[in-house]
This record gives C-alpha cells, sequence and structure tokens, in this order.
C-alpha cells in the first residue's frame, strides 16, 4: 500500500477522477508530511492500511453531511487511525477560499461529530492558502506556532481527522522517551540522581508542542525550508497540470 485507503464517489462534469486527485493528495502524505518528518505516527499509520481518504465531490456539504460520512467510515472500518477528508469541485478555486472559512467549519463539524458518541477523533483543516494572512493583516513572526499552520498547505481543501487513541499512545512514547533521556544525562552529569529519578513519575510532554518545536528546528529555515517550499510547489503545479483537463471539458 503506498498511499492512503481510497473511498470514492464518480467524479462529477468538470471535476478530477479519483485517480488523479489521490495521486496528486498521495504525494503530499509521503512527500511532505513523511518524508520531512512533519509527524511521527503517520508513516506508521499508513503502512498498517489505517489511513483513508473519502473525497468529498460537489458544492460545499453541511456539517451534518461530512459527520455522517466520517462517522461511516469509522463503523465501517473500527482500526481507521487517521481520515483525511477531502473536498473538491467542478471549479480550479477550492471550495473555500480562505483557510479561516474552513477552519469554522471544521467546529461545526466536531459538534454534530460528537454527537454521533462515535469514537474520539481530533480535527484540524488543511487548506492551499493555510498560513497566509488575511488582507491588512501583517505577517506573524515565524514561530514553531505559526509554522505549523504554514505547513498544512494541501493541494486541495482536507480536513484531517486523528483518532484520539493515536494520540494518547504517542505521547506515552513521547514521555517514556523524555524520561529515557533525563536518566541518561543524570548518569553522565548528576550520578547521585539516577536513583531518584528512577523511582520518578514520567514527565508529562506535551506532544503538540514536541512535534511544532522538531518541526520548527527541521524545515523552518535554511535548507530544510528550501527543501519544503520546492515539493510544496511541485505538488500544486502538478495538481493545476494534472486538474486543467477536466476543468477545461466543463
Amino acid at each position: 500500500m503506498e498511499g492512503a485507503r481510497r473511498h470514492d464517489e464518480p467524479a462529477p462534469a468538470g471535476a478530477p477522477p479519483p485517480e488523479v486527485v489521490h495521486r496528486i493528495h498521495d504525494r503530499y502524505l509521503i512527500e511532505v508530511v513523511e518524508q520531512l518528518g512533519l509527524c511521527p505516527f503517520a508513516r506508521r499509520s499508513r503502512e498498517l492500511g489505517r489511513v483513508h481518504r473519502p473525497l468529498l465531490y460537489g458544492e460545499t456539504p453541511s456539517p451534518e453531511q461530512a459527520a455522517a460520512r466520517l462517522h461511516a467510515l469509522v463503523q465501517a472500518h473500527p482500526d481507521a487511525e487517521i481520515v483525511l477528508l477531502t473536498f473538491l469541485h467542478a471549479d480550479p478555486r477550492p471550495l473555500w477560499e480562505r483557510a479561516r472559512a474552513l477552519d469554522d467549519f471544521v467546529k461545526e463539524l466536531r459538534a454534530r461529530y460528537d454527537a454521533t458518541e462515535g469514537p474520539l477523533f481530533f480535527m484540524v483543516g488543511f487548506h492551499p492558502r493555510s498560513g497566509e494572512p488575511e488582507p491588512g493583516e501583517t505577517p506573524p513572526r515565524l514561530t514553531p506556532d505559526s509554522l505549523v499552520v504554514q505547513l498544512r498547505r494541501t493541494p486541495d481543501p482536507v480536513i484531517q481527522c486523528v483518532r484520539a487513541e493515536v494520540l494518547d499512545r504517542v505521547r506515552r512514547q513521547a514521555q517514556q522517551a523524555a524520561h529515557a533521556r533525563a536518566l541518561e544525562e543524570a548518569r553522565l552529569k548528576y550520578p547521585q540522581l539516577v536513583e531518584l529519578l528512577e523511582r520518578s513519575i514520567q514527565p508529562d510532554s506535551s506532544l503538540s508542542a514536541d512535534i511544532a518545536r522538531k518541526n520548527f528546528e527541521g524545515v523552518a529555515m535554511g535548507e530544510g525550508r528550501e527543501r519544503l517550499e520546492a515539493v510544496l510547489a511541485d505538488i500544486q503545479r502538478e495538481r493545476d497540470e494534472a486538474y486543467a483537463p477536466w476543468w477545461q471539458r466543463d
């Protein structure tokens, strides 16, 4: 299995077919998220067949429709860990012109999905223009948090839904790794503290902050940033070229 598991519906006239969409979005998943090391659990989930990408064609769906699609998928695939709701229509422009409009939709979707009492998922919006300032706004200072938003530039609008159990597992692993690092440092610098640390409760780890910090170190500046921007630009170029023949048929 190379990319996310497919859940296709027929493409309407003027919209790119599923096989083209999946090829483009698999590039983002593998070349950006995995190969640049932006997410510590994405590769494992994909290789286990637990990443799913349902395509939602047409005009902007209601939050109820999107919640029903997500709920039906996780009921049919109880081991689903990551669901990438991907939105397309017969127009070169994304369904949501602004990334913040997609963020508002995510809030509504979360409320509607929670009402289904399905397994808990954390949701966040990805958008081709994610991280762009609103007209008249000053671009934010580059920080680990502001970089996170810029990394969410998918070829089309996507709502990433990650199962809470996956984050809990990764958080526990991060806590164990932090505790092991503390022990190793103590052995080298303060051997008298080792016994105390071995009996201590493992320190909490803010998983999102750890990931943001690691990504900032890897791709915020220099060669890492150049590589990131080059890959994103090439994916966007291929997306526009691959979708264009179907747009022109409309």
